[in-house]
């Protein structure tokens, strides 16, 4: 998505989100079709966050310990798609394949190139449903394009 005047808008959100949203379940197809998963989900991280011009500050919701923050782009595609002996507790999250997702509750701050985002988004496989608290930062870089550089995702509270 491209913004001439690098001012986000609330229509900006609904669209990073909902293409976010998208590309969960587009890697999860490539895998289930014998696709190359982890050159897509490459080009989703080069695409959707700002790895490779910036910094980007990334928890990803089941990751603990050493490796619970992925300040890398080789560190994010491990957390999607697993197989990296560097993250031998990453199993793939985009591989479950996710069918459905969405995102409700969104709530956001607009400043400038930059959208302060927090959401629940919901994914349905064949296997279990969940949902997950998201907050994003996305930032317009100088061409207009927009990229993730915070994205922080945790279940949410259960007092039980």
């Amino acid at each position: 998505m491209k913004n001439s005047n690098n001012q986000f808008t609330a229509e900006m959100v609904k669209a990073t989100l909902q293409a976010w949203c998208n590309a969960v379940v587009a890697t999860g197809k490539v895998y289930s079709d014998g696709g190359d998963v982890k050159a897509f989900a490459n080009q989703v991280l080069t695409e959707a966050y700002d790895y490779d011009k910036g910094k980007v500050v990334f928890k990803p919701t089941l990751t603990w310990g050493e490796q619970t923050f992925r300040p890398t782009k080789d560190g994010a595609l491990s957390y999607f798609v697993g197989k990296n002996p560097s993250y031998p507790n990453d199993h793939g999250f985009l591989l479950e394949p996710w069918t459905k997702v969405w995102f409700t509750n969104e709530d956001f701050i607009l400043n400038g190139n930059l959208a302060i985002v927090q959401c629940n988004i919901y994914f349905i496989s064949a296997k279990r449903e969940i949902f997950v608290n998201k907050s994003f930062v996305f930032r317009m870089d100088n061409d207009g394009k927009v990229k993730i550089c915070l994205h922080h995702s945790s279940l949410p509270y259960n007092p039980d």
